[in-house]
């Protein structure tokens, strides 16, 4: 059978008509939808789908470019395109074949092209595991055969119809991964392609937000097994838990009788492991298949890894591959961008820090298993050996259980550090010793800027967690720049020696609240608290509710309770107290059980007002870790950071409120009001008529004091500043 499509054959089978004369007539062996994948290779057909069609099939609105604009600045690069509007400017330059309906046609090619497709489809599916089996078996082939093997992510309704209709070329096999977008009720598209082998790698978590059990998830993945052709081979992960795996058994059994297993756990899979040894920079694996070992080396694996590549030799061997000659090459193999990538780095003052990336994706089946490859690798660093995890992502009304069930593998690492990242991540980092926990974080700046200070000589990193739902991707590119760039690796992790690295300089700066112009600025105008601005915005959330200045109260037992007021009443169970005085503390100390005890009696809990905290914090679109605790103080569980600009946006709305702010001192007799924040640092926002001053970064209140007070005094003779040395060294 001649390999891909001529026109005469596209025609009829689309139903369509051409839109001027064709006269060429070498083949179609290659569709993209998505032009930019266009080559000057012969036989390209573009398959152009308009931002109307591609919503109506998603049913939604989307930022889909219609292809017939796509397309105009690559139609050199094809030979035919298929469209159902025909392309005026393109009418003497290429071949248009019109349609009714441009996405359907792709699985009529899928269809056409499978019926030229002679040789081997392997069909992929699992939780995890797709996209690594899949570039491993073009790893171990791609010398000697050639390949139709999905690209990137297309392994949904629309990219495995694509794939299906490359198909045509008739290639030595066919890899195609399917996603369970792929086997939904929207269409199975297993039948599509109908695969002579189906392997499945993995059942997890990945899909709970929306199917809510492992078994639902299993019985959907099970789908893949429907388009096998008769007597086809099944191959199936024997590790996947007991309940799923029996699933996908049965399914796969009305279809043929030849199912094979591998396993890193079970000898009674076809082919399973029988033994790891690892090193620094590699790993040898020595698995048995019928009666025999078999042994290769792989870079960084992760158990992930090692049993995707069990997978990967099963089906090959089966398929009457010779195992031995394929083994030397496992040793080259690269998975994807940030799959176990060891990244290799020396700090500024010469440190050697190694981190092995696996923040492609994760689920929490691959977070175990980053955390054991950790668990292996690290009796190989004399330094630091630092976990950093960020929250996997779909995982529904489960993310809570899912994310806490982590801990016992955490606490078990051996790691030195853990940071964490991400809303799910938060409470692992909570329940973990105080001696382990270099921090939680909401943002990946943040988290890249603190880790290289806890990096030592010959150091170990571990990143994985998820690319969607938040900003952990960044880390990726960020924490290799701050490793690089860092001097110094911190002795002792007491606040004051986090800020000294972090905040080493102060700055201030005074706005003309009238005039909305900032009327001077010095210091360092860039410098970061590692504290938090809550205190402001509760104080403001509470005049707002009313407070009841003259109403007392008696202390509830906060474990905080610690020390003397302002007023020398110390705070402990049952110490009788006004609200005025309350408030008095939130201002000038910001002590945590004056705060706790406020929002118990105006807000109903602490929860409650983190709520409205919160709320305001987006509002006002300030830093988002300025706001992570009701107090603002530092605490290693939930590292805080805010800047002059929060303070500035704050202070612009506490304006209103400066009469119940205290005196900080009168200048030529104009009150100055202000509130002054922090216990590692001190800032301020400071008001006087219409001018508004806030401070970021001192080492002491006197010294921030001095600095206020000697710059409203040459901001009457000079609104220009220039930094005095002699203030703060």
């Amino acid at each position: 059978m001649t390999a891909g499509f001529t026109y005469e054959e596209l025609r009829e089978m689309l139903d369509g008509y051409y839109f001027t004369d064709i006269s060429l007539i070498r083949p179609i062996i290659d569709f993209e939808i998505d032009p930019t994948h266009l080559s000057k290779k012969e036989g390209y057909c573009f398959i152009s789908i308009s931002n109307k069609r591609w919503n109506e099939v998603h049913r939604r609105n989307t930022n889909w470019k219609d292809g017939n604009d796509k397309i105009l600045q690559f139609y050199q690069n094809c030979d035919l395109i298929i469209t159902e509007e025909p392309i005026q400017q393109l009418k003497n330059d290429v071949p248009q074949l019109i349609v009714k309906d441009s996405y359907k046609v792709m699985k009529l090619l899928a269809q056409a092209g499978r019926e030229k497709m002679q040789n081997p489809v392997i069909g992929i599916t699992g939780s995890v595991g797709k996209s690594s089996t899949r570039l491993m078996f073009e790893h171990l082939l791609q010398d000697d055969h050639s390949i139709v093997a999905t690209r990137g992510n297309h392994n949904t309704q629309t990219g495995v119809p694509l794939y299906g209709a490359k198909l045509c070329q008739n290639p030595d096999v066919g890899i195609l991964e399917i996603s369970l977008n792929a086997l939904n009720n929207r269409g199975n598209q297993s039948l599509t392609i109908r695969p002579n082998i189906c392997i499945v790698t993995s059942i997890g978590e990945a899909h709970l937000s929306t199917l809510h059990s492992l078994e639902t998830v299993a019985q959907f993945k099970a789908r893949i097994f429907d388009g096998l052709e008769a007597n086809g081979l099944a191959i199936i992960n024997k590790d996947i838990l007991p309940k799923a795996f029996q699933i996908l058994l049965k399914r796969a059994a009305k279809r043929t009788g030849r199912i094979k297993t591998y396993s890193l756990k079970s000898d009674a899979a076809d082919l399973y492991l029988k033994k790891v040894v690892h090193s620094k920079y590699k790993s040898t694996i020595v698995f048995h298949y019928k009666n025999k070992d078999y042994q290769f080396d792989m870079q960084m694996p992760s158990e992930g890894s090692i049993v995707n590549s069990l997978g990967a030799f099963l089906c090959l061997a089966e398929m009457g591959f010779e195992v031995d000659a394929l083994l030397s090459k496992m040793f080259h193999f690269q998975s994807l961008d940030r799959v176990m990538e060891l990244k290799q780095l020396t700090t500024s003052d010469n440190r050697n820090i190694d981190i092995i990336d696996d923040s492609h994706n994760a689920a929490i089946p691959s977070m175990m298993n980053a955390i054991e490859t950790f668990k292996a690798k690290q009796s190989f660093y004399r330094g630091n050996k630092i976990l950093i995890l960020g929250q996997v992502a779909d995982l529904g009304d489960q993310s809570s259980r899912l994310h806490e069930g982590l801990i016992p593998h955490v606490l078990s690492s051996g790691a030195d550090f853990v940071f964490g990242h991400g809303h799910y991540m938060r409470k692992v980092i909570q329940k973990l010793p105080a001696h382990m926990v270099g921090g939680w974080f909401d943002n990946a700046l943040n988290l890249s800027k603190h880790v290289p200070f806890y990096c030592t000589d010959d150091s170990l990193i571990v990143l994985k967690g998820s690319v969607s739902g938040s900003d952990f991707r960044k880390i990726s590119h960020l924490l290799p720049l701050q490793i690089k760039r860092s001097k110094q690796a911190l002795k002792d992790f007491s606040p004051n020696s986090i800020a000294e690295v972090l905040q080493p300089m102060w700055g201030a700066a005074g706005h003309d609240l009238k005039s909305k112009q900032e009327i001077f600025s010095i210091g360092y105008p860039s410098s970061q608290s590692i504290e938090g601005i809550a205190p402001v915005l509760l104080l403001m959330i509470l005049l707002k509710k009313g407070i009841q200045f003259y109403e007392v109260t008696y202390l509830k037992n906060w474990p905080t309770n610690n020390g003397e007021s302002i007023g020398n009443k110390p705070f402990e169970t049952g110490e009788k107290f006004s609200h005025r005085e309350l408030v008095e503390e939130l201002i000038q100390t910001q002590h945590p059980s004056a705060i706790f005890e406020l929002v118990n009696i105006y807000c109903g809990s602490r929860g409650s007002a983190m709520e409205e905290i919160l709320k305001a914090s987006q509002s006002l679109k300030i830093t988002p870790a300025a706001t992570l605790n009701l107090s603002g103080r530092y605490r290693v569980k939930e590292q805080q950071a805010f800047n002059l600009h929060d303070l500035f946006i704050v202070g612009e709305q506490l304006f209103e409120f400066q009469s119940y702010l205290p005196t900080l001192f009168v200048i030529d007799g104009s009150e100055v009001k202000g509130i002054v924040l922090g216990n590692v640092r001190y800032s301020c926002i400071a008001f006087v008529g219409n001018i508004m001053i806030c401070m970021i970064g001192m080492r002491s209140r006197n010294k921030l004091l001095h600095l206020l007070s000697q710059s409203l005094h040459n901001l009457k003779s000079n609104p220009i500043l220039q930094r005095d040395e002699t203030v703060e060294k």
